[in-house]
């Protein structure tokens, strides 16, 4: 098990140090025009990419690609902004380490499910007051993906960047078993958009919204666009796809 943390305009990020607390291989992949920025605040294990400002579909496909070529057959694409990890029971969040990857990769490994994850923090919470731990194809992983790549036959879209992962989640239901979410597992992470660095820019441009309803069109009727404050979102009906696809869904 390897993490993969795709990263730009952000060589202050110290979501790595978690891993390096845990004692977890992971890797850094940055644009060739940041690396000299990475490499002047000591950032370990950077892995630089061969172009600038390709989106953020091509840096994932390309740590796909890398983890092909490097024999990691379960990676966990981790974004840069990451702040913790715990557990939740009864209830109560219980801040944890990034032990938490490792003990999701051994849960889940035996089902070779191609994309598994974990809750955001705030709503794992409420899923610790039921009995059921796990879900198959009812929702999306996104943050902190858990991809098995051997069966990984598709790609990241770059026309539905910014919802690519959203994208690459659905694909997973049409092309294979689909995803594997740990209710009870959590990450911390900042709102979308509100971090420096990295798509903000993007955000800022509402090409979220743009991307949404991308994404909306390219999986109906199995999408629904919701307005969210000031953001425009696409729901995926994950389920519904499973469904009329005769994959399992619980």
């Amino acid at each position: 098990m390897h993490v993969c943390i795709p990263s730009k305009g952000r060589p202050t990020t110290s979501a790595y140090k978690l891993l390096q607390a845990a004692s977890i291989p992971f890797t850094t992949f940055v644009e060739p025009q940041d690396a000299a920025a990475y490499k002047a605040a000591a950032v370990p294990n950077l892995q630089v990419l061969p172009d600038n400002d390709q989106g953020i579909a091509y840096v994932r496909n390309y740590i796909l690609d890398w983890a092909r070529q490097t024999s990691n057959d379960w990676i966990w694409m981790m974004d840069d902004d990451v702040s913790g990890f715990g557990t939740a029971k009864a209830g109560k969040t219980i801040k944890g380490d990034a032990t938490v990857l490792q003990q999701v990769h051994q849960r889940v490994a035996p089902h070779r499910f191609p994309v598994n994850g974990i809750n955001y923090c705030q709503y794992a919470w409420s899923y610790s007051t039921k009995p059921k731990r796990f879900t198959v194809n009812k929702r999306p992983a996104e943050v902190c993906t858990l991809l098995y790549v051997p069966k990984i036959t598709w790609q990241y879209r770059a026309r539905l960047n910014l919802k690519e992962d959203r994208d690459f989640c659905m694909q997973a239901v049409q092309n294979s078993d689909g995803i594997i979410i740990d209710l009870f597992s959590w990450f911390n992470c900042p709102g979308v958009g509100t971090n420096a660095g990295g798509l903000q820019t993007l955000y800022r441009q509402q090409r979220d919204h743009e991307a949404a309803a991308k994404l909306a069109a390219e999986w109906a009727p199995f999408t629904k666009l919701v307005k969210k404050k000031d953001r425009v979102d696409c729901k995926l009906d994950i389920a519904g796809l499973a469904k009329s696809l005769g994959r399992q869904v619980k």
